[in-house]
């Protein structure tokens, strides 16, 4: 058996970049719903609102916890809407899909973080 019959009979496996609308669907759902969540659960676990490093968010969770959950929505919102209006200028970007994939990284470490917070406070 030669190596290019080979070749033809395995299957190829390879990764695809994401698309553009599920890059921005990734990033608004980390640093929306995620970071939402993660700080809700590290709020109630911890019971401690001097825990959280955003001073504004901080500010809001002091109040009331839905103030912080309408502020994240909201910003969530306008940076979606903004990155899909804005779609044919931000693919013209160099790199523009590495900032994208950086920046839901950094969400996801955020995420985590917060949940590690509140578990370990347990």
């Amino acid at each position: 058996m030669s190596i290019s019959s080979l070749e033809t009979e395995l299957p190829a496996f390879g990764l695809e970049k994401p698309g553009y609308v599920e890059s921005v669907f990734a990033l608004v759902f980390v640093w929306g719903f995620g970071d939402a969540v993660s700080t809700l659960i590290a709020l109630a676990f911890t019971g401690d609102v001097g825990m959280e490093a955003n001073p504004f968010v901080r500010q809001l969770l002091a109040h009331h916890p839905l103030l912080m959950l309408a502020m994240k929505a909201a910003v969530a919102l306008i940076v979606g809407v903004t990155l899909l209006t804005y779609r044919d200028t931000i693919e013209r970007v160099p790199l523009w899909r590495s900032w994208i994939l950086t920046v839901t990284g950094l969400g996801t470490l955020i995420v985590v973080t917060n949940v590690y917070v509140g578990l370990s406070a347990i």
